[in-house]
């Protein structure tokens, strides 16, 4: 009867998990309401999870479950959970209240109907509103509301800022800053009244991390012996996986002596500071970033980025005929009549207009994009690209004094009303400094880098960043550390994993090569640690912004997880490098952007960056478990009846070695979840919306909690099938990371 129960829970779990992964499908065909009406707000829906809790609930009080404190403990945090959602949503109230200046509000309406309202006990009144940026740019940092509160009986009243990730609570409700008018004299804030759900589900989040860390404490538990009995002896014989080859072809002669400024003067350029994407950064980040969009590095063949940008901003006429975009599609090539490897001029038709501009609607027409389509796409952004700078648009390199006290950089092409001395220095500085570059004159060339960078000091002093921290960016450009770390990385991992491969079938140890394989993900490590590192200092933040930047953060986490696991099995160490090159990898070859960026102000909150940093430890976790499920099933598949014995000892000890990444793993995705919903409470209101990246964690959580009970589902106590099911883990992993950001979107999609 007990197997019975157990099953029945699971049986309901499972269903679940497949309902929320067709909402979220369903989201994606249909659209969100459709999704909601038919998903998350139906009646059936929620029948569907008390079901599950019930059956659940019944299964523990009939098993051993209750005689393990620990285990209980994390059971009745999840029940907490549910019943703080289930009350949020039958007494919960969420919507918006339009504030204009000095007009006051004294109800809200609710989101579900903009007829229905809900009145105040108090009016609200807007008194100001302003929007902070980021020193000397244009770039919003905050959006800064401030109300006056008035009781309705007139016993209280104050006033108070409301900001992103500053929110004011008074008598039940909580306002957030959500959006603003155009003309500044109104803002939008999101209103929650929820009296008791925020309560119940906060105490299970705690509730659940305070089991959580006493089932990793408690020596009674399973992780505690598969601990000691892991560290006693490592594993017995490894799988073959395939070692990664590297290619490059040889790129033909390029003389740029006649394109371009010189090497030297270049370098000078590339240490002026410039606005670039909200930030003030060096020349040479924007130079770089500008011929990676164009050719995919950060040089093209001889010439540096600084001297690609140069070269197309004062000899466009010559540039346009370097063959500098490669056009993949034979069906492009054919419609356009371009060669393969074709030059600006290629894409221009006899009368000087782009040959795109006749596929432009189709282009951009909302439709999906592929093949000729999505190339043309492509190629026409680069030409857009070389048009902005052209035009002098990424040249923000001129700080002026704005009428109002401010600050904004300025390319050459824009108007600088305070200043008509101003004016006349912004106006013809490049084109002197191109007169003065066509007369040969190296000494007077060699002078307006200096120029430009005192003018720059001169206007925007204290607000330009440190010298230190433009060495510290110009020596992260030059090293392009995670360019190149995934190549390391994957070749010394496969060389390390082929040697244990090696070492077992000769049943000799190396300790000594054991040893300086070790050293090398030691120093792969430190490599990381300091490109991370140089990345927080020049951006002044956690790198956790971007999908490009969690992706260096995985990788990071798995050396370390290599390092620190390496005595519960020596293979560990190839997990470790083989995870953080193909992790580094993806990154590289990806539509990830490696721009640094400032946060958006809804992201400045510590608790964004302890969420994603957990998250993607959980993920490290993950995949070193799916490298392990791949060797243990090759090693299943490649192996001869001679040595089943061997083959089985090693599956079985490898599912030891998966069971005990599980509990760190499950435990860090779970606290990464909760995290997010407390940051997605502060920030929006709520702390649930059931936004596909939301719905697919849970689901990848979920499916891991089928690994802690063999006892009731015994196809767990099967080491291959063990393995099958981790990689259906990493699959639902790999869902929830770059199936969302890629395919479904939603709030937390950044694909790139």
């Amino acid at each position: 009867m007990k197997l019975k129960t157990g099953c029945w829970a699971f049986a309901l779990l499972a269903l679940l998990i497949a309902a929320m992964a067709l909402a979220t499908w369903s989201e994606h065909v249909q659209g969100g309401a459709y999704a909601f009406g038919m998903f998350y707000n139906s009646r059936w829906f929620v029948l569907l999870w008390i079901a599950m809790t019930t059956a659940a609930l019944y299964h523990i009080a009939v098993s051993s479950l209750g005689r393990r404190p620990s285990v209980w403990l994390l059971h009745a945090s999840f029940l907490l959970m549910l019943i703080g959602a289930l009350t949020t949503r039958l007494t919960g109230k969420t919507g918006q209240v339009h504030l204009r200046e000095n007009h006051r509000a004294v109800a809200f309406f609710l989101d579900e109907s903009s007829r229905r309202k809900i009145d105040f006990p108090f009016s609200l009144a807007l008194k100001s509103f302003e929007t902070a940026y980021y020193p000397g740019t244009a770039t919003p940092a905050d959006y800064i509301s401030v109300v006056e509160v008035r009781d309705a009986d007139g016993g209280n009243r104050f006033e108070r800022e409301i900001s992103m990730n500053r929110i004011l609570r008074y008598r039940g409700f909580r306002f957030y800053q959500s959006s603003f008018d155009e003309d500044g004299k109104g803002s939008i804030l999101s209103v929650n009244r929820d009296t008791w759900g925020v309560a119940l589900s906060y105490s299970g989040y705690f509730l659940m991390f305070f089991s959580m860390l006493w089932t990793l404490l408690d020596k009674r538990e399973r992780f505690r012996q598969l601990l000691k009995k892991l560290s006693r002896k490592t594993a017995a014989w490894m799988a073959l996986l395939f070692l990664p080859a590297f290619a490059s072809a040889a790129s033909p002669v390029f003389s740029h002596d006649s394109l371009t400024i010189s090497a030297g003067q270049a370098k000078k350029w590339g240490e002026v500071w410039v606005e670039y994407h909200g930030r003030i950064c060096p020349l040479q980040t924007v130079a770089n970033d500008f011929t990676v969009k164009l050719v995919g590095k950060d040089h093209y063949r001889y010439a540096s980025g600084e001297q690609v940008f140069f070269g197309w901003l004062f000899f466009p006429e010559k540039w346009q005929h370097v063959p500098m975009f490669k056009v993949k599609s034979e069906e492009l090539r054919r419609r356009i009549n371009v060669p393969e490897e074709a030059s600006l001029a290629d894409f221009m038709d006899a009368a000087g207009f782009n040959k795109l501009d006749a596929c432009r609607r189709q282009m951009y027409d909302g439709g999906k994009q592929e093949g000729w389509l999505k190339e043309a796409v492509k190629i026409d952004e680069k030409i857009q690209l070389v048009e902005m700078l052209l035009k002098g648009s990424l040249l923000k390199v001129f700080p002026a004094n704005l009428p109002d006290g401010g600050l904004r950089w300025i390319s050459p092409d824009m108007e600088v009303q305070s200043d008509s001395m101003e004016n006349l220095f912004v106006r013809h500085f490049f084109p002197m400094y191109f007169e003065s570059l066509m007369q040969g004159n190296d000494e007077e060339t060699a002078l307006y880098p200096g120029k430009l960078a005192a003018f720059q000091r001169m206007k925007a002093g204290e607000l330009l960043p440190s010298a230190a921290r433009m060495k510290a960016e110009l020596l992260y450009n030059r090293l392009h550390l995670f360019s190149w770390l995934f190549m390391i990385c994957l070749t010394v991992g496969s060389a390390c994993l082929l040697f244990f491969i090696v070492a077992t079938l000769r049943n000799r140890p190396y300790p000594l090569v054991e040893r300086v394989f070790y050293g090398l993900l030691l120093s792969l490590f430190l490599l990381a640690t300091a490109g991370l590192a140089l990345r927080t200092y020049i951006s002044g933040r956690i790198p956790v912004s971007n999908g490009y930047e969690t992706m260096l953060l995985l990788s990071w986490f798995s050396l370390l997880t290599g390092i620190a696991a390496r005595r519960y099995s020596l293979p560990v160490t190839a997990f470790g490098l083989l995870s953080a090159g193909f992790t580094l990898l993806v990154a590289h070859i990806g539509s990830m952007s490696p721009q640094i960026t400032p946060l958006v102000p809804v992201l400045q909150s510590p608790l964004l960056s302890v969420h994603v940093l957990v998250i993607m430890m959980a993920y490290g976790l993950c995949g070193f478990m799916a490298l392990n499920a791949i060797a243990s099933i090759a090693v299943r598949i490649a192996g001869s009846r001679a040595g089943a014995e061997r083959q089985q000892a090693y599956i079985e000890r490898m599912k030891e070695v998966s069971e005990l990444f599980m509990y760190p793993a499950t435990f860090l995705m779970g606290t990464g979840i909760f995290v997010g919903a407390v940051w997605a409470n502060m920030s929006w209101g709520r702390y649930w919306g059931w936004d596909p990246k939301e719905v697919w964690a849970l689901i990848t959580f979920l499916l891991m909690s089928f690994t802690f009970h063999e006892k009731t589902l015994t196809w767990f106590r099967n080491p291959l099938f063990y393995h099958i099911f981790v990689l259906i883990i990493f699959l639902s992993v790999l869902m929830t990371y770059f199936g969302v950001n890629y395919i479904l979107g939603g709030k937390h999609s950044y694909a790139g």
